[in-house]
């Protein structure tokens, strides 16, 4: 069965003013990005607008919803198909509503109920199965996926996460195993002994068969550094999502024998329009551990360097596709994205440890890549944290031109009026180790803000307005919360950023 038909780009209604690569629709990144259903494989994406499901059928997508209300991480349950929807996008709050596909789906078999599909249970505790009862789990472990319909009925495979690490359980009526690794998600089952898990390898994330009597593993997809996300087989039929640095997320579906006979070739849609050379990934030496990093260079000469930093401040740079990035790379600037201290890099040959100062030892390592790959004037930004960083960067090296700041922030006091738990979690846990604030750099800074941002208060940035020096921008996006999630801020955004890029010389 070949791949499925591409998504459609996205129209210049949605897209208009913004560079070509934003009219690349995508897959969602919140996963499950899809689910099979009977009527066929349903998914959450972009092409539309804002994040709405589409089924394909018939060789073709039928969108399922439309309007302002985002809905995502569709789920069929065997009877019938549910979903995310938003009921406060800017406060990041979503509820469940079912989904009624437009074609007629088979009644389940008498006497078959549907797989029980047990969501994750939290801080420990345990999952009840139906064979095997109450299943135990770690009391500080948090429960990432659980997966209990094995061919065999009598079995259960459960992620479990305990900070960095990561461990996959299987439990049957014969006792415990498991696999420790760098794993991000586990399921379905390929047979009663093999279950899929997908694990890391930077810059990619590929899919495995675990074995769990033996603990052989052999690898499902690949060669190549491809990303994959959600894994899901039904009736015979299995489906992936991934991503590479090139090529937008996207759906693969085929019978689940070709999935479980490994070396699946996942193939790229080419870009319609021009796209620059293919990322680069490269393993860069810090000041106190390696620092992986993905380089786009431009179609011809580079006019200079952009350092475009992750948010968390654990966020991670993977060999994924970015239309920001690939944008900067056309506008003719080598793109630089690296991962440092801090960064939730899970291959453990890589994995960096968390600074012992905030804002001082990621910003040390952020100058070491730096002085190893920029070439030219350099501008430094980032989403949220990284924003953040790029602004303690552009005051310690006299090259940075340059700084934005998209849902940043300049000082970790902007951070103290925040009701998010996230946020709140992370100054606990950082306590005394954040740098002392500081004035900003004397270079022009690009400031863009979710004026509904409930994580980063819109309030305490914009104080700081007066302190930018001549050549700052201010963009207020109202309705907007964290970062830019909607078309809307991205057409408000995205123009006057590059304008602004372009100003620099």
């Amino acid at each position: 069965m070949p791949d499925v038909i591409p998504l459609p780009e996205r129209t210049e209604r949605i897209t208009a003013s913004l560079p070509d690569p934003f009219r690349r629709s995508q897959l969602d990144g919140d996963g499950p990005a899809f689910a099979l259903t009977p009527a066929g494989p349903v998914v959450s994406a972009d092409a539309w607008s804002g994040r709405h499901l589409a089924l394909l059928t018939g060789g073709r997508w039928t969108p399922l919803t439309a309007g302002p209300r985002w809905h995502r991480r569709p789920r069929w349950d065997g009877e019938r198909l549910t979903a995310d929807v938003s009921l406060d996008l800017a406060a990041e709050r979503f509820g469940e509503e079912t989904v009624p596909l437009p074609v007629p789906v088979p009644v389940p078999v008498a006497g078959r109920e549907p797989s029980p599909v047990p969501g994750p249970a939290g801080r420990g505790g345990k999952v009840v199965h139906p064979v095997l009862g109450e299943v135990l789990l770690p009391p500080r472990a948090v429960v990432e996926a659980v997966v209990p319909d094995s061919p065999r009925r009598d079995r259960i495979a459960v992620l479990l996460r305990r900070g960095p690490a990561r461990r996959v359980v299987c439990v049957d009526g014969g006792g415990v195993s498991h696999w420790d690794g760098p794993v991000t998600s586990v399921g379905p089952w390929l047979s009663p002994e093999e279950v899929v898990v997908v694990a890391e390898t930077w810059p990619g994330r590929a899919a495995y068969a675990w074995h769990t009597r033996t603990g052989a593993r052999r690898r499902l997809t690949g060669p190549g550094a491809a990303v994959v996300g959600d894994v899901l087989a039904d009736d015979g039929i299995a489906g992936l999502s991934w991503t590479s640095a090139g090529q937008p997320r996207r759906l693969w579906t085929g019978e689940s024998a070709e999935l479980a006979a490994g070396g699946l070739r996942l193939r790229p849609d080419p870009p319609r329009g021009q796209a620059p050379p293919p990322a680069r990934h490269t393993v860069l030496q810090g000041p106190c551990c390696p620092l992986p990093c993905l380089l786009r260079d431009p179609p011809g000469t580079a006019r200079g360097t952009v350092l475009l930093l992750h948010g968390g401040p654990n966020g991670v740079n993977l060999g994924t596709w970015s239309p920001f990035a690939e944008s900067l790379a056309l506008a003719g600037w080598r793109v630089v994205q690296p991962n440092v201290r801090g960064s939730n890099v899970l291959d453990p040959a890589l994995r960096p440890p968390p600074p012992g100062r905030y804002g001082v030892d990621d910003a040390d390592d952020v100058l070491a890549v730096l002085r190893q790959v920029a070439t030219g004037p350099v501008v430094a930004g980032g989403m949220s944290y990284g924003g953040y960083l790029a602004a303690r960067v552009a005051r310690l090296s006299p090259r940075v031109s340059g700084v934005f700041l998209l849902g940043g922030f300049l000082r970790f006091t902007d951070l103290g009026d925040s009701g998010h738990d996230g946020v709140r979690a992370f100054l606990r846990t950082a306590g005394d180790r954040l740098a002392p604030d500081a004035a900003p750099a004397a270079v022009p800074h690009f400031v863009a803000h979710g004026e509904e941002d409930p994580r980063i208060p819109a309030g305490a940035v914009r104080a700081h307005l007066g302190e930018l020096p001549a050549g700052s921008e201010w963009v207020g996006i109202e309705g907007e919360g964290h970062g830019m999630l909607t078309d809307h801020a991205a057409r408000k955004v995205f123009p006057r950023f590059f304008a602004w890029l372009d100003g620099l010389g």
